[in-house]
């Protein structure tokens, strides 16, 4: 993650553009001509296979990059996936040139390989979760994960079919998965609305122990700076006790 003085650079630096849900944001296969800073909204990336097959790869929020991968390319890669509005989007658009040199003159290389490493963390840890987990506990770590993204506890926009996409499972398993943590008070549904009613419930379902992380800068028992710490692999906030 970018620190918050590069971040507000980096929107300073761009000019809003704003996505209704279901709006293509970036489309996959297309070149890499500028990047998105999201400010506010929820965002799917997905990809579309050669045999047809569309694969989720992530949900995107607030203080996230969407398509630099393309834009920082040295052999000038077309987009590898869509960007899709879950919700109304607000972005901050870059062109690529702009923000290449942006990134140059501040050298924020390692910063953004450091979030191209965790992003891959990230992938590898959901390839495990597929095989390691039960549909439900899946659900209840993507509901978790999609809560710190929004900052809220209240998740509009979603279908059931692309929860089940996200999870990997069937809209059946997602629905029989939400009926059980409606059982147990984790949440509470309407049409296209998630309510998260007891987060810690939510939390034991999703197997969560982790703690608020400290800031970067606040002070450790030594009274120097902590170093980052890596966010928890359950709910990607805080860390591991």
């Amino acid at each position: 993650m970018l620190s918050q003085g590069v971040w507000e650079e980096i929107v300073r630096e761009g000019w809003q553009r704003r996505y209704a849900a279901g709006d293509m944001m970036l489309r996959q296969g297309s070149p890499g001509t500028h990047l998105l800073a999201c400010t506010a909204g929820l965002a799917k990336v997905v990809q579309h296979r050669p045999d047809g097959a569309v694969l989720w790869l992530a949900f995107r929020g607030p203080g996230e990059l969407l398509g630099e991968v393309s834009v920082l390319s040295t052999r000038g890669e077309p987009r590898s996936a869509d960007v899709v509005a879950v919700t109304e989007c607000v972005t901050q658009v870059l062109d690529a040139a702009r923000f290449r040199r942006f990134v140059e003159e501040r050298g924020l290389g390692a910063d953004l390989l450091q979030q191209a490493m965790d992003r891959t963390r990230e992938s590898d840890e959901y390839r495990a979760e597929l095989v390691t987990l039960s549909v439900s506990e899946r659900l209840a770590r993507t509901l978790l994960r999609l809560s710190v993204l929004a900052d809220s506890r209240q998740l509009t926009g979603l279908t059931q079919e692309e929860l089940a996409q996200a999870v990997g499972g069937s809209r059946n398993g997602v629905a029989e998965g939400l009926q059980r943590l409606r059982a147990a008070g984790a949440v509470e549904t309407a049409r296209r609305v998630i309510g998260i009613t007891d987060l810690g419930v939510l939390r034991r379902w999703a197997g969560c122990t982790c703690r608020p992380a400290p800031g970067r800068n606040t002070p450790g028992p030594t009274g120097r700076a902590r170093p980052p710490v890596p966010p928890c692999p359950v709910c990607r906030r805080g860390f591991a006790p």
